[in-house]
């Protein structure tokens, strides 16, 4: 009897987890055939100021959707917030040595939700297509809603375990500061 009701317990703990989840991060947007602009979210440096294995695997996803005809003008956002690279700025040389492709830096933002903040007075109301990591698309998606009526994602698959665990606790602070908002 105890055992049947801690399992029932655990079921309904775990429905309501997945409601709480699908509610902040509902499915990803189709991505519509083109773009006036594309979102390129900033990924660090290392301390050298070598490329990083993320900053490079964004850079080719918004080098790829250029060359499909994705978007015409990429906006590439992100400061200088682990070390002193600013991350738009390494982002476009390695994009400008490999494509020539319309773009512009966001060089102040700290976070994902600055990255969007910023880049919406940028761009203000236009349509935008988000790149990202895989584990990082869904809450820029999120986060992205917020600021743009009509957006789409794009991004490229990412398994490393750090990155996974580093976005699991991303989301749930993502959720209590959502929740926090609401009250």
């Amino acid at each position: 009897m105890i055992v049947s009701l801690l399992v029932i317990a655990l079921i309904l703990c775990l429905i309501y987890a997945a409601y709480i989840y699908r509610s902040y991060f509902p499915p990803l947007p189709k991505r519509k055939k083109h773009y006036p602009y594309a979102l390129l979210l900033g990924c660090p440096s290392h301390d050298d100021g070598s490329y990083a294995t993320s900053q490079i695997k964004r850079c080719d996803l918004a080098i790829q959707a250029y060359k499909n005809g994705f978007y015409d003008t990429l906006i590439i956002t992100g400061g200088a917030v682990k070390n002193q690279y600013v991350e738009s700025e390494q982002m476009a040389k390695y994009i400008l040595n490999k494509e020539t492709i319309p773009l512009c830096c966001e060089k102040a933002s700290r976070n994902t939700w600055e990255n969007f903040q910023n880049a919406k007075e940028m761009i203000q109301d236009q349509p935008v297509l988000i790149l990202s990591s895989g584990t990082h698309i869904r809450r820029a998606c999120a986060i992205g809603r917020q600021f743009f009526k009509d957006y789409g994602a794009s991004w490229y698959p990412d398994h490393k375990p750090r990155h996974i665990f580093r976005e699991i606790v991303s989301r749930c602070i993502y959720i209590s500061i959502e929740r926090k908002k609401k009250r």
